[in-house]
């Protein structure tokens, strides 16, 4: 296997990677943020439907270890979950006036991932799917900011309340990101492959790999943004990884291209949905993979205390199997360069 040098590998990362980074308190602590919140279930779920936000209060540990509060409002998101799901994935909304001297303060939105159902293992399932976001960042600096949370849940109800202790994820808002690189989120376009940077567009393609996740399109912003320079072409920014078979969660299913199924039986079987881009590019990019083999596979080793022994190590080999894939040529051009979508 022929090796790019490393001056080209190194310039040849996205643009804008060297952008300014300001403090963020919110998302630069790795330490899990604890939260309250007491809203109806109910009302998010319907609250995309009607277009009307549900007012709230969320409650937050602050750094002496007592509850500061900010008023907020959610609305719900996204379609499988918001209809499968006993918990909505939310969008939690703050006004300036509200958040100002805050946590939040600064902060316009931020995604809420819930566990799917309050039983089973849906604890467990957060955490990978939070690996996911933390392995993202280090492949590119186009990835949204993500921080575990400990939340206590009070679902108001008519009668009796139903109390929960979560885990949960938050995300910063694609707004946020773009504006790190004075950019904007593009809306409502339909994404060609020539519409988008080549080399941020492999990256995010080898990344779905890796995790196999098939439940994303860039041409119709399922799953993805994209970030929208002052010039060049648009930059997919990945999310929800709940389909994908590091994950693995009990209701994954494999996705369908069009009206059919792709060929395959389960989310852990890895479909490289990737366009076909030039070999010299995509060789680079997979170089660049390689580069971060070590760094990537330290990702998990973060919250090994928090999960299972069983997992921890499943999550490692799966890794492991996909670099695997990239240092054999025969594989490599087999299960993605043959697989890329024309």
């Amino acid at each position: 296997m022929k090796r790019l040098p490393f001056l080209l590998l190194f310039f040849c990362s996205a643009p804008g990677a060297f952008s300014q980074q300001k403090e963020d308190r919110l998302f630069d602590e790795k330490k899990p943020l604890d939260i309250t919140l007491q809203v109806s279930i109910d009302q998010i779920r319907e609250s995309k439907a009607d277009s009307t936000d549900v007012p709230g209060v969320l409650f937050y540990k602050n750094d002496k270890e007592t509850f500061d509060s900010v008023k907020v409002n959610f609305r719900s998101r996204g379609n499988f979950r918001l209809n499968e799901c006993y918990f909505p994935p939310t969008n939690i909304k703050f006004k300036s006036t509200d958040s100002k001297g805050s946590l939040f303060e600064g902060t316009k939105k931020i995604k809420l991932v819930l566990p799917c159902q309050p039983q089973g293992d849906g604890a467990t399932l957060i955490l990978k799917e939070y690996l996911c976001y933390k392995l993202y960042q280090v492949i590119t600096p186009y990835a949204l900011k993500a921080r575990l949370v400990n939340i206590d849940f009070t679902s108001k109800l008519k009668k009796n309340d139903k109390q929960f202790k979560l885990r949960g994820i938050i995300l910063e808002d694609g707004d946020k990101l773009a504006k790190r690189f004075d950019s904007k989120i593009a809306e409502n376009v339909t994404a060609s492959p020539n519409a988008l940077q080549d080399t941020a567009d492999l990256k995010m393609s080898f990344f779905q790999f890796m995790i196999s996740n098939t439940d994303w399109s860039s041409a119709y912003q399922h799953n993805i943004e994209l970030i929208q320079p002052k010039t060049g072409r648009f930059i997919p920014v990945a999310y929800d990884f709940d389909m994908s078979g590091l994950v693995d969660a009990p209701y994954a299913v494999v996705s369908q291209a069009g009206n059919e199924q792709l060929p395959v039986n389960s989310v852990r079987d890895r479909v490289y949905r990737g366009w076909c881009r030039a070999e010299d590019v995509t060789q680079l990019i997979r170089q660049e993979f390689l580069a971060k083999e070590a760094e990537l596979m330290a990702v998990p080793d973060e919250i090994k205390q928090d999960l299972p022994e069983k997992t921890y190590k499943e999550v490692k080999q799966y890794l492991q199997s996909f670099f695997a894939i990239l240092k054999d040529d025969i594989q490599f051009k087999k299960k993605m360069m043959g697989d890329c979508r024309k």
